[in-house]
């Protein structure tokens, strides 16, 4: 049986596997080849840890993918040279600082946003990069289809700006629905065809797959990928896995424990937690985790989620609380305070996923890792 820990001084723990985040790109980079391979690493590299994840990749991918400016000023600070882009909206006040660490911005208008990354570019004498995103049909940022030829030859015309991309972002790979991913790629390519040449010319990199697309639609892989969910081993979601021709290894990268701090016996009849939403049936040993909804367990799981305690599944008793979850170890020999609960990740011969966990609060494995706080201690091996 592994053995499995919490930090003493932490009231819980995340455990990434760097060397297992480093084999998903290989393979997902194989799987894309000849497309270039960028890592999507917003909402803290997917609740893994922004800069260990952008160090332990830097060298494996073609770019690195953030939402906000504050996560691209992160990975420079971090030492990491590798060439970023910027998916989401910056402020103007942030131009300058993302022009010097040679930060690559989005753009989808031709108006006052794209003046201002013209004049920052200007003050500093050099080509701000960007990548023109169009929109096809997820109703989000971008450009209309009809008006982006226009927009991209203006962007390329620009000496101020260096184009280094033209983007969509596609709406229903995940569920299978290949009609609309099928409409959104033809959207996209009718929109960059009357400037073809000049996109060739300038050398300006094509993409819409993201990890769903890139494992199954080889049309959407175009001249880079934008991989996120699945480098972090979490499947993008399980008709993707199903739908898979090809066979392909994704190795979780996260596990997520938490100790024990009390485990009381209780007789028959005893509510537990506010609400009384659970009584026991039973005399029971019921525990205490050190950790609620403020630190990343959902309270849809309440009364729904386990935990694994010595490798015995232990359900979650009552609501969850706000920094406060109780689990049911009547069934778990010498369960005791102290002793390390599994919420995501092995112990023993038994495992629980996140997927599980996205099953029982009734979301996707994407929310269930994002949304745990950068405040809980990464513990890093496999580097």
């Amino acid at each position: 049986m592994r053995d499995v820990s919490v930090r003493r001084s932490a009231l819980a723990a995340l455990e990434i596997d760097l060397g297992a985040l480093r084999r998903n790109a290989a393979r997902l980079r194989e799987l894309s080849a000849p497309a270039r391979f960028a890592a999507v690493l917003k909402a803290n590299a997917y609740g893994h840890g922004l800069a260990r994840v952008a160090r332990a990749l830097a060298y494996d991918v073609d770019a690195l993918c953030v939402y906000r400016a504050e996560e691209a000023f992160e990975i420079r600070e971090a030492g990491v040279a590798a060439p970023i882009i910027v998916l989401g909206p910056v402020d103007a006040d942030e131009l300058a600082a993302l022009h010097a660490h040679g930060v690559a911005i989005s753009l989808w208008d031709s108006g006052s946003y794209r003046d201002d990354v013209v004049a920052a570019a200007r003050r500093r004498g050099t080509p701000f990069a960007v990548h023109a995103k169009i929109e096809t049909g997820l109703t989000r940022l971008g450009i209309d289809p009809l008006r982006a030829a226009p927009a991209l030859a203006a962007y390329a015309g620009e000496p101020a700006l260096r184009l280094e991309g033209a983007y969509t972002h596609l709406a229903a790979v995940e569920e299978l629905e290949s009609s609309y991913t099928l409409l959104q790629l033809r959207r996209f390519e009718d929109a960059l065809r009357p400037v073809a040449a000049l996109l060739a010319e300038q050398g300006t990199k094509r993409h819409a797959a993201a990890s769903a697309a890139a494992m199954l639609f080889p049309r959407a892989r175009l001249d880079l990928v934008r991989v996120g969910i699945a480098a972090y081993g979490l499947w993008p979601s399980a008709q993707t896995r199903a739908a898979l021709v090809q066979p392909l290894v994704l190795e979780p990268v996260l596990a997520w424990r938490a100790p024990l701090v009390l485990v009381r016996d209780v007789p028959a009849g005893t509510p537990v937690g506010y609400g009384c939403t659970f009584t026991t049936l039973r005399p029971s040993r019921i525990g205490v985790l050190p950790i609620g909804y403020a630190e990343g367990i959902p309270r849809a799981v309440s009364n729904r989620g386990h935990v694994l305690v010595g490798g015995v599944r232990a359900p979650i008793v009552g609501r969850v609380c706000m920094n406060m979850t109780f689990v049911d170890v009547t069934d778990v020999p010498g369960a005791r305070a102290g002793q390390a609960a599994t919420l995501i990740g092995p112990d023993g011969d038994a495992a629980i996923s996140a997927d599980e966990w996205a099953d029982w609060a009734d979301t996707i494995n994407y929310e269930i890792v994002a949304r745990l706080p950068a405040e809980i201690p990464r513990i890093y091996a496999g580097a």
